[in-house]
């Protein structure tokens, strides 16, 4: 699962090309942005490229969506199993129960495959859609339900292998503790308000 998000420009090599997202490879993955950066367009770019690239058996997302709600337009499609939005604490257990559960059926259908499951889908040549699940504006999440913040770090430490990937906006750096962080793999920077945020992001 690797979508278009957009073109890159590379002036000291006077190089240009397409740029992507490489959610197979690169895992989970933090967008941090100041307000109106392009967080959501993002989030939709990447969306629109997978539905249009990928069947719902190679991909299926679900949405936390704790922004302006826009997101509500994929309601529809089979693409996206179900779209959360603020207030709805029992669709959220729900949810994340169901996170916990497909993480450790996945485990042992992987154990005979070295627990990859990229190595399950190259040598069974058998479905096992990858589950993207999206949290915008993670901040709204945590000031709703802070008891889940070790649930949400758990998860991530342990989706990855098993094809579940986290995909998270945040405003600001200090938004997400440095221990949940740690199992973002793939972090990517719009406008920040702060040169020393950059630094956190990307550690130099």
């Amino acid at each position: 699962i690797n979508p278009i998000i957009g073109e890159y420009d590379d002036p000291f090599n006077q190089k240009q090309g397409i740029l992507r997202l490489n959610l197979s490879k690169d895992g989970n993955t933090i967008i941090y942005g100041s307000a109106d950066s392009g967080k959501e367009m993002l989030l939709n770019t990447i969306l629109y490229e997978s539905m249009i690239t990928h069947s719902s058996n190679e991909v299926q997302f679900y949405i936390l969506d704790y922004g302006s709600e826009a997101l509500k337009i994929y309601k529809d499609s089979p693409h996206v199993g179900d779209i959360l939005f603020q207030n709805e604490a029992e669709k959220l257990s729900r949810l994340l129960t169901f996170i916990k559960k497909e993480i450790e059926h996945r485990k042992k259908i992987l154990v005979d495959y070295n627990g990859n499951y990229e190595f399950y889908l190259n040598s069974t040549g058998k479905t096992m859609p990858m589950i993207v699940v999206i949290i915008n504006d993670y901040a709204v999440l945590l000031q709703n339900y802070p008891e889940l913040e070790e649930t949400i770090v758990s998860i991530t430490r342990d989706c990855t292998k098993s094809g579940i990937v986290f995909l998270m906006t945040c405003n600001n750096t200090n938004e997400v503790r440095f221990r949940l962080v740690q199992n973002f793999n793939k972090r990517i920077a719009l406008q920040l308000i702060n040169k020393d945020d950059y630094l956190f992001v990307f550690s130099k």
